[in-house]
């Protein structure tokens, strides 16, 4: 399971926070946002929190050993559970910490200048009344945080003693930390695995290349060595990507050959090697407009067969269990969507399984994860250059353009702009309580904010032209502003226009933050501040 087809290089696994390549991956989780106040009293604070920080090793060799028990199996044992901690930092944070002459050696502007010099860029509400503008955020914007402590478990009473300690901690110093916002967030009991709109979430990741210490490779190899696509994806439909793309200070993605490296970045201060930007947005979620356009726009559109639910799907490229349209066009497959690998393994350019390749031949010597089949025999999708099966305004075909050609160049300078996908959802089910709140406390790690997340937003998202064209149309999932539409092509390719100006996702909190790696924590962002050298005649 671990023999590469292309040489990947080692991880400094212990130094690189956990989170950021592997992932939490918990059921529970609190985001906890702080104001510094005071340099000497906060770095010792951080100091005394540092020992308690996990590392990429402990979270890697956690994770692998959760896959194979459930693998096993079914669902692994109770025992097996874990509590992680990880922390970041904005650039008010960083300054404070190391001084404006670092921050000022990163080169990503985005991070430099902050979410809510951001904001209008990502179509936030430039009405300072609007509920989406960065005056009202619960953090950032009009209420500015420096770090953010991210703690999950398995356990949520496991989750509520930690954060109580980690809170003691950071504040127990007069001065130090001041708790801004606390963010609970878990998977939805009733529906796991799904956003409050009711799709599930989630389901398609890069997948970083590189060898952890203990030898293994951080994203486990499904496919058959002697199938084609064995160098290019980890499973059906999950790319490899070089690890660079997500930590500063390792090899890039090259955009000419996936299996071959580029140069590191080297945009920041020394001690910036082995960091990731960590991007954090709560975005509420307005469950009854969202069904309510969905339910108006269909009754309007002079589109045959298009339900409201269809027309929901349509939107986001995936029907609410998670199967793409590309391979199920005309109705939910809850089979499908159950299946990891089948619900991903799908293209937009071309028609994938050609007689030439077949389907995707898995290894037979590694255990599949729970639900999935080692025969794919659900319907395979045509190609759709055309858009006719999924819009090209579609959610999932916005953000990730797959095989298809973008306006940064060919499928492989697509795997340039991906992320690393992380969060949860906050507050109870719509149909548990519908006046409450609730949303998605969305997180991603990339090593540009400029280059990935922003570009991924402000410009996929936001503008109708891109990342492909035509027909046209806005994300209207996530699109923020007035004049939103997305262009939708029947079964004769004749185009229908939805139009809206959405109101169903407000952004209610945001910030850029750097995690830095371990190493830079100890020796430079807790170490005492060193007095100033006594000038003579002092």
């Amino acid at each position: 399971m671990n023999a590469p087809v292309t040489e990947e290089p080692l991880l400094p696994d212990g130094d690189i926070q956990g989170d950021v390549l592997a992932g939490f991956r918990k059921d529970h989780a609190r985001y906890l946002f702080y104001r510094l106040e005071a340099v000497a009293a906060a770095k010792a604070s951080l100091a005394a929190l540092l020992p308690r920080i996990s590392p990429l090793a402990d979270v890697a060799a956690f994770n692998e050993a959760f896959r194979r028990a459930r693998s096993r199996r079914g669902e692994p044992a109770g025992a097996m559970t874990a509590v992680w901690i990880n922390v970041a930092f904005s650039r008010t944070g960083l300054a404070a910490l190391a001084g404006e002459p670092d921050v000022d050696a990163f080169a990503d502007s985005a991070f430099k200048a902050g979410m809510r010099k951001q904001s209008r860029s990502l179509g936030d509400a430039e009405d300072t009344a609007a509920p989406g503008h960065p005056n009202r955020w619960l953090f950032g914007g009009g209420r500015p945080v420096d770090a953010v402590v991210t703690i999950a478990a398995d356990d949520p009473r496991v989750l509520s003693a930690t954060h109580e300690y980690v809170d003691a901690l950071l504040t127990a110093r007069p001065g130090g930390w001041t708790l801004v916002h606390d963010q609970p967030c878990a998977t939805r009991r009733e529906q796991p695995g799904h956003e409050h709109f009711g799709f599930r979430d989630g389901i398609s990741q890069p997948a970083p290349r590189g060898r952890l210490s203990s030898g293994a490779l951080i994203s486990p190899r499904y496919l058959d060595p002697d199938d084609p696509r064995a160098e290019a994806f980890a499973r059906p439909g999950s790319p490899l990507v070089w690890p660079g793309e997500f930590v500063l200070g390792l090899p890039r993605q090259s955009p000419a050959r996936v299996g071959e490296p580029a140069p590191a970045w080297r945009t920041g201060p020394s001690w910036a090697v082995n960091g990731s930007f960590l991007v954090i947005r709560r975005l509420s979620q307005d469950v009854d407009a969202f069904r309510r356009f969905c339910r108006e726009s269909a009754a309007a559109l002079a589109m045959p067969g298009v339900s409201s639910e269809r027309l929901a799907a349509l939107l986001v490229g995936r029907w609410p269990s998670g199967a793409p349209i590309s391979r199920s066009p005309e109705a939910d497959d809850p089979a499908l969507g159950r299946d990891d690998f089948a619900a991903n393994d799908f293209g937009f350019a071309s028609a994938w399984r050609t007689h030439a390749t077949g389907p995707a031949r898995l290894r037979g010597d590694v255990p599949l994860p729970r639900g999935v089949s080692r025969t794919d025999g659900f319907p395979w999708p045509e190609a759709d250059t055309d858009a006719v099966r999924c819009p090209t305004a579609a959610h999932i075909r916005k953000i990730n353009p797959r095989d298809e050609a973008s306006d940064v160049g060919g499928a492989i300078d697509n795997l340039r702009r991906t992320i690393l996908r992380r969060g949860l959802p906050f507050g109870p089910s719509y149909d548990s309580d519908p006046a409450a709140e609730r949303g998605l406390l969305f997180a991603c790690y990339q090593a540009s904010i400029v280059d990935q997340f922003a570009k991924l937003t402000n410009s996929w998202v936001q503008r109708p032209a891109v990342p492909r064209g035509r027909p046209p149309g806005h994300d209207l999932l996530l699109g923020q502003g007035e004049g939103l539409f997305a262009t939708l092509l029947d079964a004769e390719a004749r185009p229908h226009t939805v139009s809206a100006s959405p109101s169903w996702v407000t952004p209610t909190g945001g910030e850029y933050f750097f995690t830095p790696s371990i190493t830079a924590i100890r020796n430079v962002l807790a170490a005492p501040v060193r007095p100033a050298p006594e000038r003579p005649g002092d």
